[in-house]
């Protein structure tokens, strides 16, 4: 039986023998792959191959890449670092009103401190003499004033009464107390009536609690009178 005969030219060609691997090359390519693993300088036998230059041990394409590297540890290093985090800017502050505050537009928000009474309440005018004096009363809560010549109200004392009393003035006094205008206001509800004496200063009058005791239970204006005298010369 006749083969089929091949037009290949390279077929006709003599079978190459497979040169047989020297031991020495070998063991020698074995130890610079083992060294380049660990990263240490290998010296080769021989000459290098043209094209790649050696730097510090190593070669020119593992140099770059080991700077690139080190580059891009710097820039994360950077990045991440809390300095350089960008924290949101805090909300600048509203501008407190510098102009007048209409009062009657002031309602506060449930859970602070109540209105006063000269905004909800009229005032209950109380005169004697050239004294012009008043009272308010709402709820539970009471205020005495005093009104001076051009009709300005200020609040002497205020404070707490039951639902169903009503607290009125029901006698006044301006005296002399160690060379100071002392304004001596008789008030309560019912039977409970007692004086306050309030000091007439810079800023109008203010509470004297010493005074006060002095006077409290006095029976009239005169004794008032009386007793602050007395305070005077025995002080």
């Amino acid at each position: 039986m006749n083969r089929p005969v091949s037009h290949d030219p390279l077929s006709r060609l003599p079978p190459d023998r497979i040169p047989e691997p020297s031991p020495g090359r070998v063991k020698e390519t074995i130890a610079a792959a083992q060294q380049l693993f660990a990263r240490q300088p290998v010296r080769m036998p021989g000459n290098h191959r043209p094209g790649r230059r050696v730097f510090f041990g190593r070669t020119w394409m593992e140099a770059i890449l080991g700077a690139g590297l080190v580059s891009t540890a710097c820039v994360l290093a950077l990045v991440l670092s809390p300095a350089f985090l960008m924290t949101p800017p805090a909300p600048e502050p509203e501008p407190v009103q510098a102009g007048p505050i209409r009062t009657e537009m002031m309602v506060p928000p449930q859970g602070v401190q109540p209105l006063d009474l000269d905004m909800i309440v009229d005032l209950e005018p109380y005169t004697n003499g050239e004294l012009r004096l008043g009272v308010r009363n709402a709820d539970d809560r009471f205020a005495l004033y005093h009104v001076d010549e051009q009709g300005l109200e200020q609040q002497l004392l205020g404070g707490r009464k039951g639902a169903a009393e009503t607290v009125s003035i029901s006698d006044a006094v301006l005296a002399e107390w160690d060379g100071e205008q002392v304004l001596a206001v008789r008030s309560g509800f019912g039977d409970l009536q007692r004086w306050d004496a309030f000091v007439d200063t810079r800023f109008g009058f203010e509470l004297s609690a010493a005074l006060s005791r002095q006077i409290w239970d006095a029976a009239d204006a005169a004794e008032v009178e009386r007793r602050l005298a007395a305070a005077v010369s025995g002080g």
